[in-house]
């Protein structure tokens, strides 16, 4: 991410923002230095740059300054005032916290954007909740920590008995024990776990990227094989194909495993948009989902499409072209990025700034 913007990227996935986010007015994070603020999606400035941490959630926007967090909601408008106790970030409306126990022991729960506490504190370590579950740590008799995931109500579905759970999304679990191979669950906790995988992957669109030995396939969420792994790399599902790479060549698979996309390319980056951006005979080109090839960008460099639009680097300097190939906003700028929700991230000199997509500018910085 370039030094001087954070974006707001809503596959925060480690957060757990996946889905939820996308119904959430747009927003951009902007910076002024080293301090943080927000915009709204036509520029407005929400918050101004004043905050040392940002984070985007559902429902509320985490700020900080010092030891203090407060929370903003997507108007810019402080609901939770500056404080000590509630310091992560929400996720599907809930945020883990310390809070006492019956005994007086201070334990992880998670309260709502009310504050209002919707699962009690009975957890060593406590995430953000993701697709409707949430890592969790727990002590076992021996006083050891272990990992499980719980589900909303604060019910175990995977019992805290692995010592770790990696990341997690769609309801795919997978745990790591010592001197184990990698076991996934379902969100029921039932071990779906394909014979013979010793590598599991994060899901994306519902499909599962896994590893015997060397050899790289995909499960559905059932922990049904639905491609062999047979692919020395692959990558995982975007815009529902995923990029193989076969006897040293790149092409695309579809959901059901079949090579919709030769494999005849020298670099090929995942789908977006509808398109891929490939490279055949040394020069860039964008082919479609059935291989054909649609536009050969002319630029130096070309990078993937986002809403219609793709940045280029043309005599050193970035823009933006659409499908066409037609250039919509000239290349004039000293880096820029794809477009998010209507908004693109430019730089020129020392000014940051988004452009809308008539290059005119909803927000920059002072120069």
């Amino acid at each position: 991410m370039h030094a001087t913007v954070i974006r707001v990227v809503f596959a925060l996935l480690a957060l757990g923002f996946g889905s939820t986010l996308a119904a959430l007015p747009p927003v951009q994070i902007i910076r002024v230095g080293d301090l943080l603020g927000l915009i709204d999606g036509d520029g407005k400035l929400l918050a101004p740059a004043e905050f040392l941490e940002l984070k985007p959630g559902d429902p509320l926007i985490l700020v900080s300054k010092g030891n203090r967090t407060a929370y903003l909601d997507y108007a810019g408008n402080m609901v939770i005032p500056p404080q000590t106790e509630l310091t992560q970030p929400f996720s599907e409306g809930l945020a883990p916290v310390l809070l006492k126990d019956g005994q007086g022991r201070l334990k992880y729960g998670y309260v709502d954007a009310q504050r209002k506490t919707v699962i009690e504190p009975l957890f060593a370590t406590a995430e953000a909740f993701i697709d409707g579950l949430a890592s969790a740590g727990a002590e076992d008799a021996w006083g050891s920590l272990k990992y499980g995931v719980i589900d909303r109500t604060g019910r175990w579905v995977v019992p805290a008995v692995h010592d770790k759970v990696l990341p997690h999304s769609g309801g795919v679990v997978r745990v790591e024990d010592k001197g184990k191979t990698h076991r996934v669950f379902d969100r029921q906790g039932r071990d779906v776990t394909p014979a013979g995988v010793d590598f599991v992957g994060i899901q994306s669109e519902g499909l599962v990227r896994i590893w015997s030995g060397r050899k790289q396939g995909f499960m559905n969420l059932a922990g049904e094989v639905v491609v062999a792994p047979r692919y020395d790399q692959a990558g995982d599902f975007r815009d529902g194909m995923a990029r193989v790479w076969i006897d040293g060549l790149y092409g695309f698979i579809d959901r059901t495993g079949v090579l919709a996309v030769p494999a005849r390319y020298e670099t090929a980056e995942d789908f977006s948009d509808g398109l891929a951006l490939v490279k055949l005979e040394g020069r860039q080109r964008y082919v479609d989902k059935q291989g054909r090839e649609v536009l050969v960008p002319d630029a130096e460099r070309a990078y993937g499409f986002s809403e219609g639009l793709a940045v280029v680097k043309r005599g050193g300097k970035y823009g933006y072209i659409d499908k066409s190939g037609r250039t919509v906003i000239e290349p004039r700028f000293n880096f820029a990025r794809a477009f998010h929700q209507g908004l693109g991230y430019v730089s020129l000199g020392r000014m940051t700034g988004f452009v809308r997509r008539d290059g005119s500018f909803a927000w920059k910085s002072e120069p």
